[in-house]
């Protein structure tokens, strides 16, 4: 019985370590963004999201990141896991903070032509599920929601993360 309660010098049974994980992701879909995530992780079945960042802009002519942008800043989420086979498991997480988005397009139509200018700040939800292959990568869907007094909009993103 006593191979059971074996304490770590951190005090926390073997298997339960906690750890602090960094993690990169690389989301796609017809645009394209990168981020940060700092992860404390209690154990192999839940972890806290406790800052990340996020930069997402346009594959298209104008939609470069000095005229298509939104800026992601995120506290405080929680990520959950299930292993399912070996080091493959799923994962499901939600991350909530501020949005800055900014749209610098061209505009021409038959009553008007020039630039659409639009600047807004939004609270901003980022939902994530998807499968850890290993330790260091995985693939999901991201789900990017955002709601100001002017309305809620939404992405959907396919995300790649590398985690270290």
């Amino acid at each position: 019985s006593n191979a059971q309660i074996v304490q770590t010098s951190s005090g926390t049974p073997e298997g339960n370590k906690s750890k602090w994980k960094g993690q990169f992701d690389f989301y796609v879909q017809d645009a394209w963004g990168v981020g940060l995530m700092a992860r404390k992780e209690f154990n192999k079945y839940i972890g806290w999201n406790v800052i990340g960042a996020s930069f997402m802009s346009g594959w298209g002519k104008y939609e470069t990141p000095d005229n298509v942008g939104i800026v992601n800043a995120r506290l405080m989420g929680v990520r959950l896991s299930a292993p399912i086979y070996k080091k493959l498991s799923i994962f499901a997480e939600a991350t909530p903070g501020y949005t800055y988005m900014y749209v610098n397009l061209p505009v021409d139509t038959w009553f008007y032509s020039g630039w659409r200018k639009t600047k807004a700040h939004f609270f901003g939800l980022d939902c994530s599920a998807g499968f850890q292959i290993n330790k260091h990568l995985a693939l999901g869907y991201n789900f990017s929601f955002f709601a100001n007094k002017n309305g809620n909009s939404h992405i959907h993103w396919g995300r790649i993360s590398l985690i270290f």
